[in-house]
């Protein structure tokens, strides 16, 4: 039977890395990195000309960071921490 892994066999993936945390990590690193360069873009001086900035560099900083606490915390769900609201009170059923 091919593409069955049998107990005690390699995996190419470490057991703890699931595609969640693989999809997670790399929209964290994303993220930083847009945000980082956003803000840096952003705090750089306009060049005197008539054309238009087609990119609102701060705006992309705040859409990039709310995407990275976002996936921060998505992160911290996946370690095992509750960090939304207890759905079995009020409202939860």
């Amino acid at each position: 039977m091919a593409g069955v892994l049998r107990p005690g066999a390699p995996q190419s993936i470490p057991p703890g890395m699931t595609l969640n945390w693989i999809i997670t990590c790399a929209v964290i690193v994303l993220a930083l990195g847009t945000t980082v360069f956003a803000g840096w873009k952003s705090g750089r001086p306009r060049k005197d000309t008539l054309r238009p900035q087609w990119i609102s560099w701060p705006f992309v900083t705040v859409f990039a960071g709310a995407l990275l606490l976002f996936a921060i915390i998505h992160a911290m769900n996946l370690l095992g921490f509750q960090t939304g609201q207890n759905t079995t009170g009020r409202y939860g059923g």
